[in-house]
Formats: C-alpha cells, structure tokens, sequence
C-alpha cells in the first residue's frame, strides 16, 4: 500500500519535471533559433569574381553616372572607423565631389568583423533591392545606432526593429520576410569575395578609379585630384 502511495506521489511529479524540461527546451532552441546568423555557406549560387571588376552596376550609387571620377567605400556596418569617417567628412565629401558632378561614389559591402556584420550587410541590400535612397538611409542611420565592435548587437530582431522605427516609406512586410529568409546573401556573399579578390583587409577602404587610396580625407581627395588632372 505505502509503495502505491509513493508512486501516486512520485509519478506527478515527474511529469511536471518532463513538461518543464520540455518547454526550457523549446525556449533554448527558439532563442538559438532567433540568434542564428547567416554564414556564407548558407549562400546559393554561383559567383564569377574578376581583380579588377567591382561589378558598380549592381552596387549603390550616388552622382552622375558619367562622373569621370569613380569612388568605392567598402564597408562593415559595425566598423567604428566606418562610423567616424560617415559623420565626420561624408556631407563635405558629397558637396564637394558628389553633388559638383565630379564623382560618382559606390558602397561595397566587405563584412569581416563578425557573423552580424553579414546580418547587417544582408539588411543594407534588402534596403538597396527597395530603392537607392533607402541604402543610403539606412547606412547613415545605422551608423548612429552603432553597437559596440565586440558584441553581437546587429540581431535580426534588433535590425527589425531599427528599421521599423527609422526607415521609412517602404515595404516593411518585404524587408521583414527577406530578412528571415536570408535573400540576397548570395549578392552580400559576393561583394566579399570582390574586396578580397581586389586586396581589400578592413574598413574603411577607398578605391579611386580602381586604385587602393588612403582612407585619410586628405589623401583620398588629393588621388581625386590627380585622377580629375590625368583625364584633362
């Protein structure tokens, strides 16, 4: 009798122990799930890399087209010197070079800093494929929100939610869907290879009509000035 006792006392509550065991599972693995980040062998397909082809027609923009002057910036959006190089000399560098018609400036992803760096650069082109303008937005955006460089800040969830609140005027439920299932890693996959294919190793880093340049402001706007004199 005492031992059927015990075991209608016993029984209970291992089953109570099983179901929370099974629900602090399930909680691990969502929260495992929610911060999974893309790596590059989640990427499909195909890539053709060339030295010398930045592949420009299918990379963001700003100026003419038939500027004579081509600027790259390759970036990491967790990059704190892509952040100070953005706040402190992009609006002079735009009204100086960009808006007079003599450059026509390009963005190039090159994510090394961390698995979040491909997050966030896969965000910038879901940005990009909803117009050029919302790019640009959300890289100067971004880069005020700007997490610390050792941590883990730029989630999906985070980015979600940036954007929710700072970007605005496009299809969010596009974005959202697009984030989730990882479109257009093949084109964050392959504006990484380019940078290393043409020597790229951090960020910030310019390319002026091709050519590697200092990220140093005055440098970069002498190898502008010399590009400008060798077309005369």
């Amino acid at each position: 009798m005492k031992k059927r006792i015990w075991i209608f006392l016993v029984f209970p509550l291992l089953v109570i122990v099983a179901i929370e065991s099974v629900v602090l599972y399930q909680q691990i693995r969502d929260k495992d799930q929610a911060e999974a980040f893309p790596t590059f062998m989640d990427a499909k397909g195909k890539l053709d890399i060339q030295v010398g082809d930045f592949k420009l027609d299918k990379q963001p923009s700003l100026g003419k087209p038939d500027a004579p002057v081509k600027v790259i910036e390759f970036v990491d959006f967790k990059c704190p010197a892509c952040k100070a190089w953005e706040q402190e000399y992009s609006a002079q560098f735009k009204k100086k070079y960009i808006d007079t018609g003599i450059v026509q400036f390009f963005a190039v992803n090159f994510p090394f800093l961390g698995p979040d760096s491909i997050e966030a650069a896969l965000a910038a082109e879901l940005m990009y494929e909803q117009g050029a303008d919302k790019f640009w937005q959300f890289k100067q955006k971004l880069y005020d929100h700007q997490g610390q460089e050792q941590t883990q800040w730029a989630t999906e969830s985070f980015l979600l939610e940036f954007v929710k609140e700072n970007i605005e005027g496009i299809d969010y439920k596009k974005f959202e869907a697009g984030l989730k299932n990882w479109d257009h890693l093949i084109d964050v996959k392959e504006d990484f290879k380019i940078a290393s294919a043409n020597g790229v190793y951090g960020t910030p880093s310019f390319r002026v009509n091709g050519k590697a340049v200092s990220s140093d402001y005055a440098k970069l706007s002498q190898a502008i000035e010399d590009s400008i004199n060798n077309n005369k």
